[in-house]
């Protein structure tokens, strides 16, 4: 069995490992070795993920079984064209442009009555105008298929659209073309699953925060078994019912929502696993699942079967926590206490975008975070010591020793 994975970075490592100890042959394509990736492959193709053409003929030179990704969004749609011709198990182009394109999202949302909320698609600045001054105070501008919240903006005046719509329109990948939603207030969260032969089963629920200097942008996701503050059965069940609908064939999901007056509306989804090795690490973590035992499986053979059921009756917590300064940036003159997270067992990965002397500053999308780590403990009692742990010994010392984190 041969398996491509693309694309090849260290998000698509944990994939990558679980294909070789299956003893499955593997191949990679990137534009780039990167080191520490490609070293895992058996065979390397060095090409741009979107040179479709390249990459099926590769695949049909070399007989290739199947090609796989995770946790990258844009790899969606081009996953399911290659597949498609080469003869293999995927989800269709048009099941890839439902959890790619959020102008279809709200659309589906909208025909099946679930929890729909304004919205407009549209090819022009006049018209994102035309929707604010109907739906002010505050409306959300959106590309219909970018990632890592790039051109992802809060509107609170007409003058935001002015200044930000043509950057928006430029993450558009596909189309040309804008959304703009009316902004829901409330509290965000994101949900991990698994669509089985047996429908949607949830496996980690997250309730999320956002930098102050940037609302769009997450800084933390803390996950639980329940919520005192919110009804996670409900999420859940809105969420299974959700993905069921869609008709997913099979496959990881992520999903998030904001939670007002009662309900949880959709913010999007994606037919992969959540980023950051959310379902690498603690989604799998917190279900006490193989989700990507599962996942090879079922795409290499349609007709795998397993019952799968998430485990949620315990004590278990994690946290994807992103690293963050209070102050605009600065040089950095010393980093305190990474030793701790290199050697406490309950901190399963963790990563410094930067080293001494480097100038840092506070991110401006998903994909430029200064860093983060990832707690996946058994109990709450013992989170909470490890987060006093790391507030108390990982220190980010700037230059101006008054910007001390």
């Amino acid at each position: 069995m041969k398996i491509m994975v693309l694309p090849g970075t260290i998000w698509q490592v944990p994939l990558m490992k679980k294909i070789k100890s299956m003893g499955y042959e593997l191949y990679l394509a990137n534009p780039v070795k990167n080191e520490g990736v490609y070293e895992i492959a058996d065979h390397f193709l060095e090409t741009d993920i979107f040179e479709q053409d390249k990459i099926i003929s590769y695949c049909k030179k070399e007989r290739i079984d199947v090609v796989m990704s995770e946790e990258c969004d844009i790899a969606t749609d081009v996953i399911a064209k290659i597949n498609k011709e080469i003869g293999a198990n995927s989800i269709s182009t048009e099941m890839a442009d439902l959890f790619t394109n959020k102008f279809l999202m709200r659309e589906f949302c909208k025909t099946h009555h679930i929890n729909p909320i304004p919205y407009r698609l549209c090819e022009n600045m006049n018209e994102a105008l035309e929707f604010y001054k109907e739906n002010s105070p505050k409306i959300i501008m959106k590309p219909l298929d970018s990632n890592a919240s790039h051109g992802v903006f809060t509107v609170n005046s007409e003058l935001d659209i002015v200044e930000k719509f043509e950057e928006t329109l430029r993450f558009s990948r596909n189309s040309k073309r804008v959304l703009v939603e009316k902004y829901i207030e409330g509290v965000e969260f994101t949900v991990d699953g698994l669509m089985t032969e047996n429908g949607h089963v949830t496996l980690a629920i997250s309730e999320k925060e956002h930098y102050k200097h940037n609302n769009n942008i997450a800084n933390a996701l803390f996950f639980t078994q329940q919520n005192m503050r919110f009804d996670y059965d409900l999420l859940r069940k809105t969420n299974d019912n959700l993905i069921n609908a869609t008709g997913l064939p099979f496959g990881l999901t992520h999903v998030e929502y904001k939670f007002y007056e009662g309900k949880y509306y959709l913010i999007e989804m994606a037919a992969r696993g959540g980023g950051n090795l959310i379902s690498a690490i603690i989604a799998p973590f917190m279900a006490n699942i193989d989700n990507y035992d599962y996942l090879i499986n079922k795409t290499i053979n349609p007709n795998y079967n397993c019952k799968i059921t998430a485990d949620i009756d315990n004590d278990r917590t994690a946290i994807l926590k992103f690293l963050d300064l209070p102050c605009e940036g600065g040089i950095v003159k010393k980093i305190a206490g990474e030793e701790y997270l290199a050697n406490t067992p309950e901190i399963k990965s963790y990563k410094l975008n930067f080293s001494v002397g480097d100038y840092i500053h506070q991110p401006e999308s998903d994909s430029v975070r200064i860093g983060y780590y990832i707690i996946c403990a058994e109990t709450r009692s013992r989170f909470d010591e490890i987060i006093k742990n790391i507030s108390d010994k990982v220190k980010i010392e700037l230059e101006d020793k008054d910007n001390e984190r």
